[in-house]
């Protein structure tokens, strides 16, 4: 009977710690969880003003009256001063394959987009203005994409 109480005390102690390790674990994983997305978000942000970053920038050229081997240099310059390359090289490893997908859709538009400048097109010409609508519509899709991905509404104005 002196064994008893002492079993019923170890016994005790036991639920206590196992219950507390499976509640620090649990915490553990809520926490992890929402860093990866506070992550995600961070890179998310930082990619499509890198792409805006661009667009305005290859815009410019598009209207600036510049020398043709001048214009070469400046618009692979500002095509690659925003980091889009480097940061989409993170978003290959931090997120889903349907945002690496989009964004690399994004990204190849205004790739062919600085091409074409380079080749000396203007802002008028059809080429480019088919560009722009091709860029509008990859951004569109891959800022749904990354809100749904953030568990926000698929679009900021359906609500």
């Amino acid at each position: 009977m002196e064994w008893i109480p002492l079993v019923s005390t170890a016994l005790g102690a036991a639920i206590v710690v196992v219950s507390t390790l499976l509640a620090d674990r649990a915490r553990w994983r809520r926490d992890r969880a929402g860093q990866d997305l506070d992550v995600r978000r961070q890179l998310y942000a930082d990619y499509t003003a890198a792409l805006s970053q661009i667009r305005t920038a290859l815009n410019e050229c598009a209207q600036e009256g510049i020398p043709a081997a001048e214009r070469t240099r400046r618009v692979r310059e500002v095509f690659l001063t925003p980091g889009a390359y480097e940061i989409r090289h993170q978003l290959a490893i931090v997120a889903p394959p349907e945002i690496v997908e989009a964004s690399r859709s994004a990204f190849i538009v205004l790739r062919d987009t600085r091409d074409l400048l380079v080749a000396g097109a203007s802002v008028d010409d059809a080429a480019y203005l088919e560009m722009e609508e091709r860029f509008d519509a990859a951004l569109a899709k891959l800022r749904t994409v990354m809100r749904l991905d953030l568990g926000a509404a698929a679009s900021i104005t359906a609500r």
